[in-house]
């Protein structure tokens, strides 16, 4: 049978309770106390930060469950195949699951199913962040690279990080708050203005910030030797003397004949 999720509470330690309290007496939201907690190696959520505040306890864990969908002989071949399946891919959806469970073991089986079994194996939902993605022909170098720098103790004492990025002025709401929906159409226009900025970083700080506006977000070999002159030249000089070095990507205007020329003149590393 299926089993509900009790209402018995479970205790925690005295000491990490009172953390919680002192942290919420300090003004500290409960998504705030919760990140301190999991800095702490406690595996614990908001909502549960929020219970013991309120002295409602923790939830008991559910108990081992025996799904009727699944023959007991096949319940672990099953697990496996689900572990196996959100390794391959992380995104994919309830259905998706049943459906290739069904077709590797010919076995249907339920939400609850899969929903308990990734409780089992531990498998927790976060919304999905995308990261810079590196090209597989490009992975070995880099991986080679770094190999590289951490055997000849490289610390990066004396670089700076620089790059350039858009920023978008204005917001893209999701959600609104109104009477009809006719209210929810807002204008909006076809080309969203946008900034370029452009800056550093390294182990002395962040470098003056260069903020290009208009057609001088549009970057050529030209205004970028002039965005590295006014933001860079004087601060890594008056920061590291001669010996900082410019770290940065190989753009059409970073890698120029022309800029190439300028760093030489201006004896840039």
């Amino acid at each position: 049978t299926k089993y509900r999720r009790s209402k018995a509470v479970l205790p925690i330690r005295k000491c990490i309770r009172d953390d919680i309290r002192g942290m919420r007496d300090d003004g500290m939201t409960y998504r705030q106390i919760a990140q301190d907690l999991r800095r702490r190696k406690h595996k614990i959520s908001a909502s549960t930060v929020r219970r013991l505040i309120i002295n409602k306890g923790l939830r008991a864990p559910r108990r081992p469950y025996a799904p009727r969908s699944v023959p007991v002989a096949l319940h672990p071949t099953v697990k496996r195949l689900v572990d196996k399946l959100y390794e391959e891919e992380s995104t994919r959806t309830t259905n998706e699951i049943i459906e290739l469970v069904e077709e590797h073991t010919g076995v249907k089986v339920t939400l609850d199913v899969v929903a308990n079994i990734r409780e089992e194996l531990e498998l927790n939902h976060y919304r999905v962040r995308y990261g810079h993605s590196v090209r597989i022909v490009n992975q070995l170098i880099r991986m080679v690279y770094c190999e590289r720098m951490l055997d000849s103790g490289e610390q990066y004492l004396t670089h700076v990080f620089t790059d350039e990025t858009y920023i978008q002025l204005g917001k893209n709401a999701r959600t609104c708050f109104v009477k009809s929906r006719h209210d929810a159409t807002h204008p909006a226009p076809k080309h969203v203005p946008k900034i370029l900025l452009w800056g550093g970083i390294s182990v002395r700080g962040p470098s003056p910030i260069k903020i290009l506006r208009g057609k001088d977000s549009i970057v050529d070999s030209g205004k970028y030797q002039w965005t590295i002159h006014e933001s860079y030249l004087d601060w890594s000089r008056n920061s590291f003397g001669p010996s900082s070095i410019l770290v940065q990507d190989w753009a059409p205007a970073h890698s120029s004949n022309s800029t190439k020329l300028y760093f030489e003149r201006s004896a840039i590393q």
